[in-house]
């Protein structure tokens, strides 16, 4: 009791002093910086130290809060291991990773999630990122484009509810969930081979970093539940071909980290969850699967309903896929070339449009030759290369600032914008 009390003078004091600087969001600041130590240094996932150097930024001042100095001075340090600045605006700024005078920075937008569960997972899948690279697991950022089709979304739907059948199993059970959600996925393989890779790319990127998030961030006695509402809200996900590791990762993450907590420790970049149920739960999937058998399975997982939903999602897709479609083939469009791109954007509202690319609803991007931000008009990218932009018959440029329905462009210097048909704009540069 008598080191408790101590605690807590040495916790006033510090806020005492913190609250004296004027600013009482460095207090929650240095509070959520010590939650995200707490929590990170609980990391025996990987073999790297988690928390480390961390930018909460306000997007709007680019008023940062950090929990360490930079080398270039920008930061005071208010004390108690807390520095404050203004973030350069050549910085771009998102819930991520970057590379920042020449160090790697864990990246967190203010204000952070006022739930403390939300917000440390928020905290730590990001802190994933700034260590990935040196896990030798590279950030792969593929589109799965085939999640947006209604086979692509029901055997991922009926694969989630066998995984949720399986979590709700004891360890040595759940082998025939776990054999039915691999066929599901089999399934998705056998149907979209050219794209089907995209979802094990992505699943050893952005699903091990929500893994991350959700075993440290979270209380070990609501993990199991916050799974299953996960996996009941997928169904009313907007968008899944980016979405879905956020959801299969942290399932078959904790599925397998019940079965045996450091399966992390052997994973690479050319890891897929099958194979890894597949060694720790010695499951063997059918090579072969008639289809009585297939209508079984599905009925087991509540298939009737979901394929019903999703035959009447699929008219509404077709209608929006009209929209796009006439939207950047029919009508004027500004097409840029991306060379340096640094992207954020919304990973649960895109929309695929088949070889013409992917629509994003929101975005921003930055690259050598300005900045961009769109805000509900859309903007289509393929390839990661080109980007195409809805456009009015003139394009006007004033003050390097370009003004469209739905989005801004603001041009560096000797950049500009050229009308090559009736229907196409270029950017490009003065030599």
């Amino acid at each position: 009791m008598k080191a408790f009390s101590v605690w807590l003078l040495l916790l006033a004091i510090t806020c005492r002093g913190l609250a004296q600087q004027g600013d009482t969001a460095v207090m929650l600041a240095a509070r959520y910086f010590r939650q995200a130590d707490s929590a990170g240094s609980r990391n025996a996932i990987w073999k790297q130290p988690l928390y480390g150097p961390m930018l909460l930024v306000d997007p709007q001042s680019r008023t940062t809060y950090a929990n360490m100095p930079d080398s270039k001075g920008i930061f005071t340090s208010l004390g108690e291991g807390i520095y404050k600045g203004q973030l350069p605006k050549e910085v771009m700024v998102a819930n991520t990773s970057i590379n920042w005078q020449g160090q790697w920075w864990t990246v967190i937008l203010w204000p952070l999630p006022a739930d403390r569960d939300e917000r440390l997972s928020l905290m730590l899948h990001e802190s994933f990122h700034r260590i990935q690279n040196k896990l030798g697991l590279p950030a792969y950022s593929p589109t799965i484009d085939h999640l947006a089709t209604t086979n692509g979304r029901i055997y991922l739907l009926l694969e989630l509810q066998a995984l949720k059948s399986a979590l709700a199993k004891p360890i040595d059970q759940r082998k025939v969930d776990l054999t039915h959600a691999l066929l599901f996925r089999k399934k998705r393989q056998e149907l979209f081979p050219a794209t089907f890779d995209h979802e094990r790319q992505l699943e050893m990127n952005e699903g091990l970093a929500e893994y991350t998030g959700v075993l440290l961030g979270r209380p070990s006695d609501s993990i199991r539940q916050h799974l299953y509402t996960e996996i009941d809200r997928a169904a009313t996900r907007l968008s899944l071909i980016r979405a879905m590791p956020y959801i299969t990762g942290p399932v078959y993450g904790y599925l397998l980290y019940e079965k045996s907590p450091a399966w992390t420790h052997a994973v690479d970049s050319n890891a897929s969850f099958s194979a890894l149920i597949g060694k720790y739960y010695q499951v063997t999937v059918p090579k072969t699967t008639i289809t009585a058998e297939w209508v079984k399975l599905e009925k087991r997982y509540k298939g009737d309903r979901i394929i019903r939903t999703e035959k009447i999602k699929e008219k509404a897709r077709q209608a929006q896929t009209a929209v796009y479609t006439r939207l950047f083939t029919r009508y004027p469009v500004l097409v840029i070339n991306l060379q340096k791109m640094n992207i954020v954007f919304n990973p649960n509202n895109l929309f695929d449009l088949g070889q013409l690319g992917t629509v994003y609803p929101t975005a921003e991007i930055k690259d050598v030759w300005g900045k961009l931000k769109v805000e509900n008009g859309g903007m289509l990218m393929q390839n990661w290369q080109v980007i195409t932009l809805p456009a009015r018959d003139n394009l006007c440029v004033k003050d390097g600032i370009v003004q469209a329905n739905g989005w801004s462009l603001e041009l560096n210097k000797h950049w500009y914008i050229e009308k090559k048909d009736s229907l196409h704009f270029v950017l490009l540069k003065r030599e």
